[in-house]
């Protein structure tokens, strides 16, 4: 599954937080408590083109979302932000590297890129959830489901 493969993917990013010695990333759940991660998909048309032979490029889009310690200490604020730029950075190296997520059933990835820039998208009194948009784009050959 892609979800699977972009969380695989992102447990590699050397910015995220640790827990008990495994970076933990969910898939549609974010959790309460800071420091906590999520990757969650984004209704998007799938087909970006055809090919006369049934192959077809396709995109994935999905935002990277975590929940942060949130506040008036600002450089607590500066640090959140700041994540989200080196998380962004990170995704161009790979992504100039041609270091992409092990999709299955041969699906070729070709791209994958930031569409957005990291914001505060829910906030608490202690909390705020914060994310950032991506897309992955693929290959899929005819006949591969």
């Amino acid at each position: 599954m892609i979800i699977d493969a972009l969380r695989n993917y992102i447990r590699n990013c050397p910015h995220l937080d640790t827990f008990n010695n495994a970076i933990k990333v969910n898939v549609n759940y974010l959790e309460g408590n800071p420091d906590t991660y999520s990757i969650e998909e984004v209704p998007i048309n799938p087909i970006v083109r055809k090919y006369v032979n049934g192959d077809s490029i396709r995109q994935y889009a999905f935002i990277f979302t975590s929940r942060e310690p949130y506040g008036i200490d600002v450089l607590q604020n500066i640090d959140n932000s700041g994540f989200y730029e080196k998380f962004a950075d990170w995704i161009e190296e790979q992504n100039n590297k041609d270091i992409f997520p092990l999709l299955d059933n041969g699906l070729e990835p070709l791209s994958i890129e930031v569409t957005s820039t990291g914001y505060a998208f829910a906030v608490t009194e202690d909390t705020a959830q914060f994310q950032i948009q991506l897309r992955l784009k693929y290959l899929k050959k005819k006949g591969i489901n």
